[in-house]
């Protein structure tokens, strides 16, 4: 079986998800994972499917025909990584242009991997003003302690709000 990994994105419209779940299938694939969204009026979407070598090549065909979506595939290349500690990072602080820049360069420099992100903006309860908060999900070398890291970026600005808890259930592939 080859690992790929799917990346698409295109005008939202019903029936899309259905479109891709069909196209797997009728290529002998196993749909693993995926994490999509709507955003802007687009359809955003990422998934890993299984499917049998023979089948790769055709499978890409038939997704380069799915009309009005822009589709890469990747193949995984699987390798054994080092050790890592899984955690769960909650950045939140008052809304403004750069703050996924620095945190993710910061992380970057520490040699962090981010397995997981999620962003939203929202107005704070009796202020008005917008609130940012991101949900990422880590992985931290194992010789590197949580509290270098919260210490690291709670020095990037007075404002942000830096909070660690372990993961539950996550499993890195």
């Amino acid at each position: 079986m080859k690992h790929l990994v799917i990346t698409v994105i295109g005008q939202d419209r019903p029936g899309l998800v259905g479109a891709l779940s069909d196209t797997v299938y009728q290529h002998q694939g196993n749909w693993l994972g995926s994490s999509m969204s709507k955003l802007a009026g687009q359809f955003a979407g990422i998934l890993q499917v299984d499917v049998p070598e023979g089948s790769v090549k055709s499978l890409r065909q038939a997704m380069s025909k799915l009309d009005g979506l822009n589709i890469h595939i990747a193949e995984d290349s699987h390798t054994s990584p080092a050790p890592k500690q899984l955690q769960t990072l909650t950045v939140t602080g008052n809304d403004r242009p750069g703050i996924v820049k620095e945190v993710t360069t910061r992380l970057s420099e520490l040699g962090i991997n981010i397995y997981k992100l999620k962003t939203d903006t929202h107005s704070a309860p009796n202020w008005g003003y917008p609130i940012f908060t991101a949900w990422f999900e880590l992985e931290i070398p194992a010789s590197l302690s949580v509290a270098t890291v919260q210490q690291q970026l709670e020095s990037l600005a007075d404002d942000l709000t830096i909070d660690f808890e372990e993961p539950e259930g996550i499993e890195v592939h």
